[in-house]
C-alpha cells in the first residue's frame, strides 16, 4: 500500500501532511492510514502538545475518491461512512489540539475533515464546500452534524442543499474556519499558533478541549459539572504548583505534563 500520511514532530508539536495526488482525495486507505496515524501519536503524551494537519501540493482534499464511489453499494457504503467517521472521533477527542493548515480547497470530505479540527486556519485562495448532493448523495462523514453545529443552521442548510463552493473570506465570516491569511503563510500562523498553545500546561489544554467538546453534547447544568471535575482533577497535577508558582515569581513556567 502507497503511503499517503507523513509525521515530523519537532519541539511537541507534530504536523501531519497529506499527500494522495493530485487531489490528496479522501480514499479509505487514506483513512485507515490517518485512524493509524493518530493511534500512533497518541504514544507521545504528555509530551506532544499540538497537531498539525496540513495537504502536501495545492490541494488541502478536494474530497472523497469519487471512483471509489462506483464500488459501493447499499450494502458497503454505510461500513466506509463509519469508518470515515471514526477518524473524525479520534480528531475530536484526541488529546491536544488539533490545527487544520488549509493550504488550499478543502471540498466535500476535506470540509468535513477540517470541522473535526480544533481551530481552522485557511489560505485565503481555499473553496470550501460539501457538494455531495451534485453526486445524489448526501455527505457521509458528518457534514450534515458538524456544520449546523459550526455555523447558523439556515447557512448549514443552504451549503448542503444547493453544494455552494464559498471562498476562505465567506468561510471566515460565517464561522466556518477561524483565521484567513495569504497562501504563503499557512503553515506559519499554523506553527505560529501552535507554539502558543504548546506554551502552556498541556493537561490544562487537554482539559479545556474536553471540557468544550463534551460540554456541547450536554445540558448547561451537565456540562458545568464537567467542567467543575475537570478543573479540579488538574489540583492532582504537578503543572498547577508550577504554574502558580512561576507566576508568583514572575518566571517562565516550565510545564511537563504531569
Amino acid at each position: 500500500m502507497p503511503q499517503f500520511i507523513y509525521t515530523t514532530i519537532d519541539d511537541g508539536i507534530c504536523v501531519l501532511t497529506i499527500d494522495n495526488p493530485p487531489v490528496n482525495a479522501f480514499h479509505p486507505e487514506v483513512g485507515e492510514q490517518l485512524i493509524a496515524a493518530f493511534d500512533d501519536l497518541a504514544r507521545h503524551s504528555p509530551a506532544l502538545r499540538a497537531v498539525i494537519i496540513t495537504g502536501a501540493g495545492k490541494y488541502f482534499m478536494a474530497g472523497g475518491d469519487i471512483k471509489f464511489f462506483q464500488t459501493l453499494d447499499h450494502v458497503s457504503a454505510p461500513h466506509y461512512a463509519r469508518r470515515i467517521q471514526i477518524i473524525q472521533e479520534t480528531i475530536l477527542h484526541f488529546h491536544c489540539p488539533v490545527i487544520a493548515a488549509i493550504n488550499g480547497s478543502a471540498l466535500g470530505g476535506g470540509t468535513e475533515l477540517i470541522m473535526a479540527c480544533d481551530i481552522r486556519v485557511a489560505s485565503e485562495d481555499a473553496l470550501f464546500g460539501q457538494p455531495e448532493v451534485a453526486l445524489g448523495i448526501i455527505p457521509g462523514a458528518g457534514g450534515t452534524q458538524n456544520l449546523p453545529r459550526l455555523v447558523p443552521v439556515g447557512t448549514a442548510k443552504r451549503l448542503l442543499f444547493t453544494g455552494d463552493r464559498i471562498p476562505a473570506r465567506e468561510a471566515l465570516s460565517i464561522g466556518l474556519v477561524d483565521q484567513v491569511v495569504p497562501a504563503a503563510e499557512v503553515m506559519g500562523a499554523a506553527m505560529a499558533l501552535a507554539g502558543r498553545i504548546a506554551r502552556n500546561a498541556p493537561l490544562a489544554v487537554a482539559a479545556a478541549k474536553k471540557a468544550v467538546n463534551l460540554g456541547l453534547e450536554l445540558g448547561l447544568s451537565e456540562a458545568l459539572r464537567l467542567e467543575t471535575a475537570l478543573f479540579a482533577n488538574l489540583f492532582h497535577s504537578s503543572d498547577v504548583k508550577e504554574g502558580v508558582s512561576a507566576f508568583i515569581e514572575k518566571r517562565k513556567a516550565n510545564f511537563e505534563g504531569k
